[in-house]
């Protein structure tokens, strides 16, 4: 069959088409301005390191072995590792405190997830990186673990990145993952929460507790941040 079009029909066809290339690629620097932070002459992207709990909050536990100071043990070395690469870092908390005292529909740890959101938000062009320790009933579960918000391009990169990192220090098969947790719901810059093994297994709690395993950790996903950036 051919098909014969007026020159006035192929005109139009052709217009229609280059403005709905143009529109998509519009579109697309849109999305990539929105989820990127692209910083101007001067400006300065900050990385905020979260060391999840702190003061009335241990996190997950195991007799003396507590989460909330393994947790700022490696967000300080985290620091150290980026600053030493030039990074702007800033931390959620310096020390074993209640960021918060008062409660967000009756809940201090709610509250005190609102109030890291805060201090990130407070910073130039941040993304944010929470360190937790993971605990489970079932003591064969081990293995870091890291989580980002579905749809959160930045987060994802970041989230792939590190775990690929913390996978070549304790072998797993456990990948980065979408999760469903305050801050990645919450913020609105690219979040990533690291689980970095679980206190509830023998192996992981043994290897946590041991300062150069912590550096090499530390250094892991300092290595994945870069990497993303």
């Amino acid at each position: 069959m051919i098909i014969i079009l007026n020159r006035k029909k192929t005109n139009y066809l052709i217009i229609t088409f280059l403005l709905l290339l143009i529109l998509k690629i519009i579109g697309g620097l849109l999305f990539f301005s929105l989820a990127s932070p692209v910083l101007g002459e001067g400006q300065k992207l900050t990385i905020v390191i979260d060391p999840g709990h702190g003061g009335r909050d241990p996190g997950a536990n195991v007799g003396n072995i507590l989460e909330k100071e393994i947790n700022l043990d490696i967000a300080k070395r985290i620091k150290t590792y980026l600053e030493n690469r030039g990074y702007k870092v800033h931390l959620t908390r310096t020390t074993d405190t209640n960021l918060v005292n008062w409660k967000d529909r009756g809940s201090y740890q709610r509250a005190s997830l609102k109030e890291r959101v805060d201090i990130a938000k407070k910073q130039s062009y941040p993304i944010l990186i929470s360190i937790h320790c993971n605990s489970s009933g079932n003591k064969n579960h081990f293995g870091p673990q890291t989580f980002y918000k579905e749809g959160d391009l930045e987060g994802e990169k970041l989230a792939i990145n590190i775990q690929r990192e913390l996978s070549q220090l304790r072998t797993t098969n456990r990948q980065a993952a979408v999760g469903e947790y305050y801050l990645l719901d919450n913020a609105p810059f690219p979040t990533v929460i690291v689980e970095i093994g679980f206190l509830s297994n023998e192996q992981d709690r043994e290897m946590l507790c041991k300062e150069d395993f912590r550096q090499r950790i530390a250094q892991a996903i300092g290595q994945g941040i870069q990497d993303s950036l």
